[in-house]
């Protein structure tokens, strides 16, 4: 069968645990059951708290959402006060404030301006919004979180410890960043111009 006939739907968080299974040799799950099996039972208690886990290890572009905040309090004239901004609901990690001197409190941000623009990761839930090797690095967390309740296997967590590590998390985090800049701009570009030509620059 040529795999070009192959339907190509999009992921789904089913989908994403039973690749994480998968990868521990377990069979795939009909649906995720806080109700059901061993599998089904874990990949509901863990899958969400890994997710927002792995959003929060690098700036992924695809979950990179920028707001303004405005301050409810007064401050002073002087600019000596520094006011609570709140952050939104679904922020997992500030990445940017557009006020200099800002520090982070709980689920507010104290700084002297009245408004600021903030970027941050939010809690990215879409799955068909994920990079393709996003979800694979997910995927290989939640193995590693998976595997001594599934199968006690210390050496397994071991090995998904280490590709998530030097593999799956940081290829993942350097293919979004080469993304989110224009070719020409990004400090990776030259090697990879290098690494095509054999070393030798290209001609623009």
């Amino acid at each position: 069968m040529d795999t070009t006939d192959i339907p190509k739907a999009p992921m789904t968080a089913l989908d994403i645990c039973n690749l994480a299974l998968s990868k521990l040799g377990e069979s795939p799950l009909p649906g995720i059951d806080p109700n059901g099996t061993l599998a089904s039972r874990l990949c509901y208690m863990h899958y969400h708290p890994v997710r927002r886990e792995v959003l929060c290890a690098n700036r992924w572009s695809f979950a990179t959402v920028c707001a303004t905040l405005t301050s409810r309090e007064e401050g002073a004239a002087d600019g000596s006060v520094n006011l609570p901004h709140t952050l939104p609901t679904d922020c997992l990690r500030v990445l940017d404030v557009s006020s200099p001197g800002w520090t982070l409190r709980g689920r507010s941000i104290y700084c002297p301006a009245a408004q600021v623009r903030v970027r941050y990761i939010a809690d990215a839930e879409r799955v068909e919004d994920f990079d393709p090797l996003f979800i694979e690095a997910l995927a290989t967390r939640l193995a590693m979180k998976l595997c001594i309740p599934l199968i006690n296997s210390t050496t397994a967590h071991r090995s998904l410890a280490d590709e998530y590590q030097r593999l799956a998390l940081p290829q993942a985090a350097h293919f979004n960043a080469v993304q989110s800049h224009s070719n020409d701009s990004h400090p990776l570009y030259r090697l990879w111009k290098q690494s095509m030509s054999g070393g030798e620059q290209l001609g623009e």
